[in-house]
């Protein structure tokens, strides 16, 4: 019986070669994107088969390339890569299942909200259904990344494979933007003083761009923290601090060379919330220096920029962002090259406020935005667009007030909903106290939903699937509780 189990092996070696060497000759005559994206499509589902983590670790990181190639069939790389998450999400479904969570549920409720909503639209039935559908791949890999993180004897290793294409893609793509912003390759719309131009990396618009920084810089700098407060410090204490100085590094530069007003704002906004998380987990006394830090650091750079050390573009940037905040009728304002970005932007708000009030409690539909904005105008009617932007910019430059605008108060409520059972999440895992990785990904996670829920203050970052990148923020954050155990409070490490 023996020497049938080694024989039978030894043949099962010879059908994997002789298979091997069938699928390269077949590679060899095929064009070599052809052959590519057929290698890259078998490495994907042998790692699928091989561990679930593998296909969500691959979405991830083909967010930054999902617009570089087209596989065959028209489908992107993402596309592809969510279709592989579907298949091994289907062969776990024997496994036990997840126990659900406030995310998922409530996640859940915000996209029958959409559906609704795409139901009722007096507009265009199928753009709202993609929109719906764009937000359903959030929920698919939200729960595929929840179901591999189930099993307490190999979450550890997954959090960190996971954690780990959380840095790189989005690394990847800033040191692109960075190079763009060194070298001034790029539209001329993204020029800016001294022949440079605006960092936009793969995503193809700088403040999309900065939005995907947001979702991953606060990770980066959030293990930082937990890593340097670990007592006693890990055997490969600095081989990790350097490589985590280096994403945080290049992520921080993205963001910085994207100039985005409402990037930087988001930023400011997540590492706020992120300082106080961390100083509330050390006493009221942590609380105060981080005031007092916050409070210098701010009067600081109020008088950076009044002595005229920094770069007039740069400088200038900053001191914009005042307008932004400022609420006005853009009907009543005279236009000129300064302020033209900021009229635009309120234009935009304006239409958005029209179109809820023209449908208050499920909104115009998902996806129809633009439809909505440029849609013509009949005797008597109101045109929805403000003089002389005619053609809207696909969103209202405020996701809070686009959502509502979309599937109303409904969805609003809805989306809330959804925000708020994150933060609860964040808020029963940061009462908790657990080894390094876990501290770190409360501390990112934090930064990560702070920064993306200011920079939503006036921007779409629900687009170019980088909720792919949030969900799987999500599940990490809601699974904190998943094999742990509660360790003594840092200040007894300490």
């Amino acid at each position: 019986m023996q020497l049938f189990s080694i024989a039978y092996r030894a043949d099962q070696r010879w059908i994997w070669l002789i298979g091997a060497g069938l699928a390269g000759l077949l590679l060899a005559f095929t064009p070599p994107l052809v052959a590519a994206s057929w290698l890259l499509s078998i490495t994907a589902l042998g790692l699928a088969i091989c561990d679930p983590v593998w296909p969500v670790a691959l979405a991830v990181l083909s967010v930054p390339f999902q617009q570089l190639v087209t596989l065959p069939g028209g489908l992107s790389v993402t596309q592809a890569c969510l279709i592989v998450v579907l298949l091994s999400l289907f062969r776990q479904l024997s496994q036990p299942w997840p126990a659900l969570k406030p995310p998922g549920i409530a996640l859940v409720i915000f996209i029958w909200m959409l559906a609704l909503s795409a139901a009722t639209t007096p507009l265009s039935r199928s753009e709202a259904l993609k929109e719906t559908l764009r937000w359903t791949t959030v929920l698919l890999i939200y729960t595929a990344t929840v179901w591999v993180l189930q099993d307490p004897s190999r979450i550890s290793w997954r959090r960190k494979v996971l954690i780990t294409c959380l840095l790189v893609a989005p690394g990847i793509t800033a040191l692109i933007g960075i190079g763009q912003f060194l070298t001034g390759i790029g539209p001329e719309s993204f020029a800016i003083a001294g022949g440079r131009v605006r960092a936009y990396g793969t995503i193809g618009q700088p403040n999309s761009f900065a939005g995907y920084m947001n979702q991953a810089w606060p990770l980066a700098v959030g293990l930082i923290v937990a890593l340097i407060e670990t007592r006693p410090r890990p055997s490969q204490f600095w081989p990790i601090l350097c490589a985590l100085g280096i994403a945080a590094g290049s992520l921080l530069g993205g963001l910085l060379t994207s100039f985005s007003r409402g990037g930087w704002l988001g930023a400011l906004i997540g590492g706020l919330i992120t300082a106080i998380v961390f100083a509330g987990r050390y006493g009221r006394t942590m609380v105060i220096r981080t005031g007092i830090t916050v409070l210098l650091i701010s009067i600081s750079s109020i008088l950076l920029l009044q002595s005229g050390i920094l770069p007039p573009a740069l400088s200038n940037r900053i001191t914009s962002i005042t307008d932004n905040l400022r609420l006005f009728d853009p009907r009543h304002v005279e236009i000129t090259p300064s302020n033209f970005a900021i009229v635009e932007r309120m234009a935009h708000l304006h239409a958005a406020w029209r179109m809820l009030q023209e449908r208050p409690l499920l909104g115009i539909g998902p996806g129809n935005f633009s439809i909505a904005y440029e849609r013509p105008t009949y005797s008597g009617s109101t045109p929805t667009w403000i003089k002389p932007w005619y053609h809207s910019r696909g969103h209202a430059h405020n996701y809070y007030l686009h959502i509502a605008a979309e599937s109303g108060f409904i969805g609003l409520s809805a989306y809330w909903g959804f925000i708020g059972s994150i933060w609860y999440c964040i808020i029963r895992a940061a009462q908790q106290t657990h080894h390094a990785l876990i501290r770190g990904i409360i501390l990112g996670g934090t930064g990560v939903v702070g920064a993306l829920n200011g920079h939503n203050l006036f921007e779409n970052l629900h687009v170019l699937n980088m909720g792919i990148q949030f969900g799987v923020v999500i599940a990490l954050l809601a699974t904190l509780d998943t094999g742990n155990t509660i360790l003594p409070k840092p200040k007894e490490e300490l």
